[in-house]
């Protein structure tokens, strides 16, 4: 009864205000992501964001030199708030040592397979060699969990992989885009994975700029508007 309302329920907005855990300060732009929908969203410059969730979604929080954060969507009953407090990251851990010349999202993504290692090194049980173990695997309460995890720790990967070529700040810089509409224009030009991991900066500057020309095309004449008279101020 619970998976039928899950995929059933009516997608309802979470809010919050995200903030550092020590200074309590808002933290932006923190990136939200949806890991079940792939719908992502960024914090404003009070730490203000809202995303459309479901029962059973998982939600990621990342901001580069913080531990990233996951809350997993119980129940909804109208919109919902939850507000996140993350914590900076120290990067003197015992399980890797940080060489020169890593990127922030590689540094960060080490410290993310450092602290999920024991659930990502669960292997998938083979039914060519034992096909009752490879079964009960399968429908173990736990195992199906963990595996679930997997998937959505790729899905996350992945985004955040994106997010470290694809960033407010480089949006920003290169359109002039703020706050509500600068989200909007990301979330409508989200770039591809395999596009982020082989292109070049310039070539990343170039698919910005293009997409940008082609959004304020068709229909995003308010927000250049906006963008236009923030420009001048």
């Amino acid at each position: 009864m619970l998976l039928l309302f899950a995929g059933f329920a009516k997608a309802q907005v979470l809010r919050g205000v995200i903030t550092d855990s020590a200074t309590h300060k808002p933290l932006y732009p923190v990136t939200v992501v949806n890991l079940d929908t792939r719908e992502s969203a960024y914090s404003d410059e009070k730490g203000n964001y809202s995303i459309a969730v479901r029962p059973g979604n998982h939600v990621a929080y990342t901001y580069i030199g913080y531990k990233p954060q996951q809350r997993i969507i119980r129940y909804v009953l109208g919109d919902m708030q939850i507000n996140v407090q993350m914590q900076g990251v120290n990067y003197q851990l015992d399980e890797f040592t940080v060489r020169p010349g890593y990127t922030p999202y590689q540094i960060d993504s080490l410290q993310r397979r450092s602290t999920y290692q024991r659930p990502l090194a669960l292997p998938h049980a083979s039914p060519f060699n034992s096909p009752i173990s490879a079964i009960a695997q399968l429908f173990a309460p736990t195992t199906k969990q963990t595996f679930r995890f997997q998937k959505s720790y790729a899905k996350w990967e992945s985004q955040l992989f994106i997010d470290s070529r694809y960033s407010p700040e480089l949006v920003t810089q290169l359109t002039g885009l703020t706050g509500d509409s600068l989200g909007n224009f990301m979330n409508a030009t989200p770039m591809p994975y395999d596009y982020a991991r082989t292109a070049t900066e310039l070539e990343i500057k170039m698919w910005i700029r293009y997409n940008y020309k082609q959004w304020l095309k068709n229909g995003a004449k308010a927000v250049y508007e906006d963008t236009a008279a923030n420009k001048k101020q």
